[in-house]
């Protein structure tokens, strides 16, 4: 049987916790950002950026993963700000996984973003669960390394 802990050893035994692993999240709807954020903020930190400039500066602050989706414009459909960004954290900091995001159904640019370096490709709408063992996998991986 384990002796009674006093309140001031809970306390820090909560505090000396692993900090959380920081997720990127780039997007440019809004919506969508919010609405990831909102499911993997009790398990990571998430930092979210709309366009490529912001997704590079967020970077550089370091992160331990990337969810990137492949357009940051829906207005421009040539859009592939999300691959240039995956292509320029490949080159900059190759050991940070990726997993690339899409609702479109192009296969040529999910083919495109595996050969930059993403470990998965997700369609959106996202599955939850599928995500988050996705997460969960690639942070183990990358924690034995």
């Amino acid at each position: 049987m384990d002796p009674p802990t006093i309140p001031e050893e809970k306390f820090w035994r909560k505090k000396l916790k692993e900090p959380k692993a920081k997720i990127l999240i780039v997007d440019d709807i809004e919506d969508y950002l919010r609405s990831l954020e909102n499911v993997l903020k009790k398990d990571y930190e998430v930092l979210i950026a709309k366009s490529l400039e912001e997704a590079k500066e967020k970077a550089k602050e370091g992160i331990d993963i990337a969810l990137i989706d492949i357009r940051l414009s829906e207005e421009d459909m040539t859009n592939r700000d999300g691959l240039v960004f995956l292509e320029w954290l490949k080159m900059n900091y190759s050991d940070i996984p990726a997993v690339v995001m899409s609702a479109y159904q192009e296969f040529d640019l999910a083919v495109d973003a595996l050969n930059l370096g993403a470990k998965y490709f997700l369609k959106k709408p996202i599955n939850l669960v599928e995500l988050k063992g996705t997460l969960k996998m690639l942070l183990e991986g990358k924690s034995k390394d």
